[in-house]
């Protein structure tokens, strides 16, 4: 998967994580507080396995591991 489809290393904006959220089904936006948020990633039975903040120093690098492994891409709209 391109990196370029993924989130950049540390804290990030509410386009990138909605650009996240729109290919994957299971990655989600969670306790919104309009200024941060969390985006949290889910296994295929539902189950978090990764959650951080928008606003924390390496927020992408862990979120985009668990992307590239459970990340469950949605099929593509005609």
């Amino acid at each position: 998967m391109p990196e370029s489809q993924l989130l950049p290393s540390g804290p990030f904006t509410r386009q990138q994580a909605d650009a996240i959220t729109s290919r994957y089904q299971n990655v989600a936006i969670e306790d919104d507080q309009c200024s941060h948020f969390r985006l949290v990633v889910r296994d295929s039975d539902g189950l978090m396995v990764w959650r951080a903040w928008s606003v924390e120093t390496d927020a992408g690098e862990g979120l985009n591991h668990y992307i590239r492994q459970y990340g469950i891409l949605r099929a593509p709209s005609c």
